[in-house]
């Protein structure tokens, strides 16, 4: 998937040598494009790489595009791909066939150069403008970090991956110590800007590929751990807990100060009929014992079982 400084990425799939340099000579001087001469090195790289949109051809050798198209709707990484079959059949039935499989558009050969830039230019606005919307609906506004509704539906598909794995995750529950105390000292920007630098932090310490940084809300932030164990977890919790308390934060033109975390820790190997709930709650124990305990520290959560 093409990000907002990349070209978006188009991947043709035709084993038509003359309709690939066509259609390349065209779009290639706005977009990134790949290239595919049949249907399965078509499957292929659309798997490996993240594009933006797919000309897939209908009549080929070996798989049709049609078969190409159903194939793609089977997988996750690429069922929704926005596909544009490219053909010289203009009946109303293959039209309406490769629409029903899930085809956003047809572009009849030959190529007139300007149709093909306005449809694919149209198509490539419409994903730009999704993903603007999807980004705005799962993502924090303020800190550019993924946000609660985020959190519920990466949780629940990590929690099943982790049951039908047997395998465990782990949690960690943060808070800014004092954080309203902050704000009332030195203003609401600042504090603003202590947000979005412990954001920073936390996305920095937590290096690895599968795991997830979340505002949950105020001063409150989780992070998420999959296939981590408990001691590893607090580990990371503790090198989080120094680091943070030795980040300066802006306050003014001149000065800067520092704020600490206090962090509740939980592990599980979550079973059917456990409830992410419930594990949630004793984790937020986990934060409220470090708290009282005099912030600025991690506590682990007690339990090893779910009721």
């Amino acid at each position: 998937m093409s990000t907002d400084s990349a070209k978006q990425s188009i991947l043709i799939i035709d084993d038509t040598p003359m309709q690939i340099r066509v259609l390349s000579q065209i779009l290639s001087p706005l977009y990134d494009v790949k290239i595919a001469k049949n249907g399965e090195k078509g499957l292929e790289l659309a798997r490996k790489h993240s594009v933006d949109l797919i000309l897939l051809d209908i009549v080929m050798t070996g798989m049709s595009g049609f078969e190409v198209l159903g194939e793609l709707k089977k997988f996750n990484v690429t069922k929704h791909i926005p596909v544009i079959f490219i053909t010289s059949m203009d009946s109303i039935e293959s039209e309406v066939k490769g629409l029903s499989l899930g085809a956003v558009d047809y572009i009849i050969k030959p190529f007139i150069d300007e149709i093909v830039r306005l449809r694919v230019g149209l198509h490539m606005q419409l994903i730009s403008q999704m993903r603007t919307i999807e980004r705005l609906g799962l993502f924090d506004s303020l800190t550019g970090i993924r946000n609660r509704h985020s959190f519920n539906t990466i949780m629940q598909n990590e929690w099943a991956k982790a049951i039908q794995n047997n395998t465990c995750i782990s949690m960690l529950i943060l808070d800014i110590d004092r954080f309203k105390n902050f704000n009332d000292q030195h203003g609401h920007l600042s504090g603003d800007l202590c947000l979005k630098t412990m954001a920073k932090v936390f996305m920095e310490t937590v290096e690895r590929g599968g795991d997830f940084v979340f505002r949950w809300g105020g001063e409150e932030f989780v992070i998420l751990l999959p296939d981590t164990p408990i001691e590893d977890a607090t580990a990371i919790a503790e090198h989080i807990r120094h680091k943070v308390e030795n980040t300066p934060i802006p306050c003014s033109e001149n000065a800067a100060t520092k704020v600490t975390v206090s962090i509740g820790v939980g592990m599980i190997f979550p079973h059917s009929g456990d409830r992410i709930e419930k594990f949630c709650n004793e984790t937020d124990k986990a934060l409220y014992k470090a708290k009282q305990d005099g912030r600025n520290r991690v506590a682990i959560a007690q339990f090893t079982e779910m009721d």
